[in-house]
């Protein structure tokens, strides 16, 4: 079960593992269009309203193996926390956007599943000298082996760097999973069994040549996939869906025609800067064609200044498509609702070849306390 599952990336990363996806929940009608056409399995609720009853209900199911989920991280960003002291807003974290959390942790103390995975940003862990993560920890001591990660997905096989915290619960006995890193950085060293990283080139060079507003819903492929990655994304799929650009005014086409891959717009001569920098020095950057991309956020809905497509000839901010290609979802799987509402599910979504290492790695813990006693165990609890 997937709570917040959103447009559905830890979903898909456990479908791929093998697992099967019974229930996801989520307040947003578009995400769960997403995921429901994706999934098969998505309710328009607020946890708040969710409980035992409630998802027996749903799934015909009062036990479950796995319980995934990734409450709005919002309230822990960096902007966000900064916002709420400008406001003289109350402790951040007793904030309520800091809160849903806690109606997670109560979802899995009902159910009690074997395994729990909580993702989120890594702010979410020390704010306030880690009070969320101590909350974390007393609530589910008497039930649960916890463990906190810091991974940066990039390392993964994901072409894009996102720094991201998880939260690893089990009921077992077992000790929690150790993520293997795949991927790593080539100007560094790469392993004798390591991959360098995937990156903007690797990722998307194959998708359709489109102008600032222009694009179509559904592309049939016209090009052959030139890298592994690119190959992996298309198996499953027809063609090419959600790949639609936004319009530009001139002046933003006349930065982004200035700025070579890989620069901010701090790196532009001040009379070409239409903002100031000691506020909005982020404002623009073109991606780097060799590298991975910048954290894909779910900002990419406002603006998508900060995600230029590195070719100069096409002089547009990311599609959809191309925002998903960076999160690692498969071609097949489309965003539904307006553009708006696919690059808020696409930003806030967790990549799903991370959300397969996860689950892969989850397996393999369940499979090696291997005494048939507690597989009839776990058996017993669907």
């Amino acid at each position: 079960m997937d709570f917040f599952c959103g447009a559905g990336g830890l979903s898909e990363g456990f479908k791929q593992a093998g697992f099967k996806i019974i229930l996801g929940v989520d307040s947003d009608e578009s995400a769960i269009e997403t995921y429901t056409n994706q999934h098969g399995c998505g309710v328009v609720s607020k946890i708040e309203d969710i409980d035992a009853n409630f998802i027996k209900k749903e799934t015909g199911r009062s036990r479950v193996d796995i319980i995934v989920g990734g409450p709005p991280c919002q309230g822990f960003s960096t902007v966000a926390v900064g916002k709420l002291k400008s406001l003289d807003a109350p402790r951040t974290s007793k904030h309520p956007l800091n809160q849903l959390y806690k109606e997670f942790i109560r979802i899995i103390l009902e159910l009690k599943p074997s395994f729990f995975v909580m993702e989120n940003v890594r702010r979410m862990t020390y704010i306030e000298d880690g009070v969320i993560k101590k909350s974390i920890e007393h609530d589910l001591k008497n039930t649960y082996k916890v463990d906190f990660y810091d991974h940066d997905v990039v390392k993964f096989g994901v072409p894009q760097h996102r720094k991201r915290c998880l939260v690893i619960g089990n009921c077992l006995g077992l000790e929690n999973p150790e993520l293997q890193q795949t991927h790593f950085d080539p100007r560094l060293e790469i392993p004798r069994d390591g991959m360098p990283y995937e990156t903007v080139k690797s990722a998307i060079l194959d998708l359709p040549f489109i102008h600032a507003g222009e694009g179509e819903e559904f592309f049939k492929y016209t090009k052959n996939p030139r890298t592994e990655y690119q190959y992996e994304r298309r198996r499953k799929s027809k063609g090419i869906f959600n790949h639609v650009t936004r319009k530009h005014n001139k002046r933003d086409l006349k930065i982004f025609s200035m700025l070579k891959p890989g620069q901010w717009m701090s790196d532009l001569p001040v009379r070409f800067n239409p903002y100031r920098k000691d506020i909005f020095e982020d404002k623009y950057k073109k991606q780097h064609w060799d590298r991975p991309s910048s954290t894909i956020l779910a900002h990419l809905s406002k603006d998508g200044l900060m995600f230029i497509h590195p070719d100069g000839r096409q002089n547009r901010s990311l599609t959809p498509r191309e925002a998903a290609r960076l999160q690692s979802f498969d071609d097949s799987y489309i965003f539904y609702g307006n553009r708006t509402s696919q690059y808020r599910q696409i930003g806030n979504a967790v990549p799903p070849l991370f959300s397969r290492v996860i689950a892969e790695a989850i397996m393999e813990s369940m499979k090696i306390k291997c005494a048939p006693s507690v597989r009839t165990s776990i058996r017993n609890r669907r």
